[in-house]
């Protein structure tokens, strides 16, 4: 049974404006002049509100104005709002950690981790201006393994389906350099990865992925709270240079096929791929309910906010369908117009 909206709606404001005064309203700045008229939770409600309708920052301005205005009566221009969701882009992401710990996703026995393409544009031919820097690039991905232009995305989930932490980079850089930031900023924020220069000579071969990164991986405020629970990876993550490292500085053990003794494997092999499957279904939500593929984004910054936005409202979406008794995965669902 779906939400009707006034009562997803209210729902959706009450929790997101509890998360925001308790956790992130007593760290911000104090500004000169009078207090906005919109407040930041107001703001978030209609950014989130967005990721179902598949629409954009303007496009959810636009939106709310024509059939919400009795909800945000004080509601500000689209100029404004698209400042301020900007502005937020740091809440939205620890707030995907955060929502993750109001679930009580530390309880879980393993995490699953596994990378997610997100094209930006369109492969086309010709030259066209690029709107982003180093930060997104061509690379292969997918089920299919096709060229695509944009970023990957590296999730770590719960056998649950939470959203406990992810970390960006460039299409074309190798999972292991996603993962060992993402592992080693769980350990210390401040931490320092590996880079190339790190890694073992026998590894250094020209023209290979173990060059180092393509790009900036970021943002380190994604990435969640360490576990000591095994972390469930495919064969992209596998070498024991890699998982051993892990294991030692992170403590943090990454189980890959490759890891299971030859006695016995086939039936192992088929457990992990057993536990792995939560991930597809994560990934299907996250592109057909929430629009996660060509978030239509022109900027680093807005990038950053569709993308962490999207990832709040998948876990928000657990979280009220378990306040309202409804299954985990109905997010498509949620609510009625």
């Amino acid at each position: 049974m779906r939400l009707d909206f006034d009562t997803f709606l209210v729902a959706l404001y009450t929790t997101v404006d509890d998360l925001y005064r308790l956790h992130f309203a007593p760290h911000k700045p104090n500004r000169p002049g009078s207090g906005p008229r919109f407040s930041d939770s107001e703001v978030l409600t209609i950014l989130l509100c967005g990721q179902w309708l598949g629409k954009s920052e303007r496009e959810a301005t636009r939106h709310a104005r024509l059939h919400w205005l009795g909800y945000f009566p004080r509601l500000l221009s689209q100029g404004q709002m698209n400042r301020r969701a900007r502005d937020l882009a740091g809440v939205l992401v620890q707030m995907v950690p955060l929502v993750a710990s109001q679930l009580r996703a530390e309880l879980a026995a393993y995490q699953v981790l596994d990378g997610l393409p997100v094209p930006l544009m369109r492969r086309c031919r010709g030259k066209r201006h690029k709107l982003f820097a180093d930060e997104a690039d061509v690379g292969k991905g997918g089920a299919d393994k096709d060229f695509y232009y944009g970023v990957q995305l590296l999730l770590s989930v719960t056998p649950e389906g939470i959203i406990t932490g992810f970390i960006l980079g460039p299409a074309s850089t190798n999972i292991r350099w996603l993962a060992e930031d993402l592992l080693c900023w769980r350990i210390d924020p401040q931490g320092e990865p590996w880079k190339a220069e790190d890694l073992p000579p026998s590894n250094k071969r020209t023209g290979s992925n173990y060059v180092g990164p393509r790009g900036p991986i970021w943002p380190r405020g994604g990435v969640g709270a360490a576990s000591r629970e095994p972390y469930i990876c495919d064969g992209g993550f596998s070498g024991p240079i890699w998982t051993d490292h892990w294991a030692t500085d992170y403590h943090a053990l990454a189980l890959t096929p490759q890891r299971y003794p030859e006695e016995g494997a086939e039936a192992v092999k088929a457990e992990h791929r057993c536990w792995r499957h939560v991930i597809e279904t994560v990934n299907g939500h996250l592109e057909g309910a929430l629009h996660l593929l060509f978030p239509k984004a022109r900027s680093r910054w807005g990038l950053l906010t569709r993308i962490a936005a999207k990832l709040v409202a998948f876990n928000l979406a657990i979280l009220l369908n378990r306040l309202f008794g409804r299954d985990d995965f109905a997010v498509a669902t949620l609510f009625s117009w």
